[in-house]
């Protein structure tokens, strides 16, 4: 028995409702933090690319020993 308490459709790092038709049902993920479980929002799911700041839901990994995350439009030729 887990001792999670369970935070039904709300995204666990902002709370957000996730459940279809708020706008973030798409793309939401099962998640916990440790103390709840329900949901990652795909916003809370984005990263900052390491070479432009921006924050993104699809990003690579280009750096296997530093996972360096970049955008799509930082990639470098060869890094994909």
């Amino acid at each position: 028995m887990s001792d999670l308490k369970d935070i039904g459709d709300a995204c666990v790092a902002c709370r957000r409702d996730t459940s279809s038709g708020s706008g973030l049902f798409v793309n939401r993920i099962p998640a916990d933090d440790g103390e709840c479980i329900g949901y990652m929002c795909p916003e809370c799911q984005c990263v900052d690319c390491e070479r432009c700041g921006t924050p993104t839901f699809e990003y690579y990994s280009v750096d296997a020993v530093d996972a360096c995350f970049v955008c799509e439009d930082c990639l470098l030729p060869g890094e994909e």
